[in-house]
């Protein structure tokens, strides 16, 4: 059967934008082939991590095999703004990444199970019900859990977090000033904020966080579920990225070329 074809976009403002993000995605694929090379292979471990845990019938760890859906589609989200062009939007996305695996874990290492997790299920059955689960699912909360577990991946975890609101979770002034260019005439000075801004040293930044908060995130996985990581050697692929990735800083940092 013949795949069915699409009419092109239109030729309105909001079709335009659609078409243009479409474009800027391929060509920083293309621009930037070692990143996304890596790109490449974390969806794959995602893959793979989904695969593993999906014949795991824990009843609690139910919801943690949710998030990792979540969190893949997040990772997925991420680039793909970001390739488009709209870094400061892609980290606001990675922000919520790293949440949804450190909500995961502190589900998962509940030690009077299955209270966190129908805590979170019922969150929103009353008022009282949504402030306990506020409280118990604070950002300090659920990374204190992570550092109890593993305090290095749990501190590079949480810089990660912070540099996702210095660059645009929060409308804090990096995010919000990074694609902005100013234009000098005889006249007068002109400010404009671009929404579709691929710049290449800023995009290969917002990429390479990307990868770095997927390893992070998938690392919090592995410590729910160690025993599937390591029989479909996720464990050493994500060791292996993380080498790779530490090869492509390296290389720019020499020539200049991500």
């Amino acid at each position: 059967m013949a795949e069915q074809q699409l009419p092109p976009w239109g030729d309105d403002l909001l079709s335009s934008f659609f078409k243009n993000a479409e474009y800027n995605d391929r060509a920083s694929s293309l621009n930037l082939p070692a990143i996304y090379a890596l790109l490449q292979r974390v969806h794959c471990a995602f893959r793979c991590v989904n695969a593993a845990v999906e014949k795991d019938h824990r009843e609690e760890l139910l919801v943690p095999r949710v998030l990792i859906v979540r969190t893949q589609s997040s990772f997925l989200a991420a680039i793909r703004l970001a390739m488009s062009g709209q870094l400061s939007e892609s980290y606001a996305i990675l922000r919520v990444a790293i949440e949804q695996a450190w909500y995961a874990l502190h589900i998962a290492k509940d030690p009077q199970a299955p209270n966190r997790s129908t805590m979170w299920l019922c969150r929103h059955d009353d008022d009282a019900s949504k402030a306990k689960c506020k409280s118990e699912f604070s950002v300090q909360r659920v990374r204190s859990t992570h550092e109890a577990l593993d305090p290095i991946t749990a501190d590079l975890l949480h810089q990660l977090y912070e540099t996702t609101i210095d660059f645009g979770a929060h409308p804090n002034q990096r995010g919000l000033l990074s694609s902005m260019q100013r234009a000098d005439t005889q006249t007068d000075t002109t400010y404009q904020v671009g929404i579709l801004h691929p710049e290449r040293v800023a995009l290969s930044l917002n990429l390479k966080t990307c990868v770095e908060v997927a390893v992070g995130v998938l690392k919090v996985f592995q410590l729910v579920f160690p025993e599937r990581f390591r029989i479909m050697s996720l464990d050493t692929e994500i060791e292996g990225i993380i080498r790779d990735l530490k090869k492509v800083i390296d290389s720019f940092a020499r020539t200049g070329k991500p």
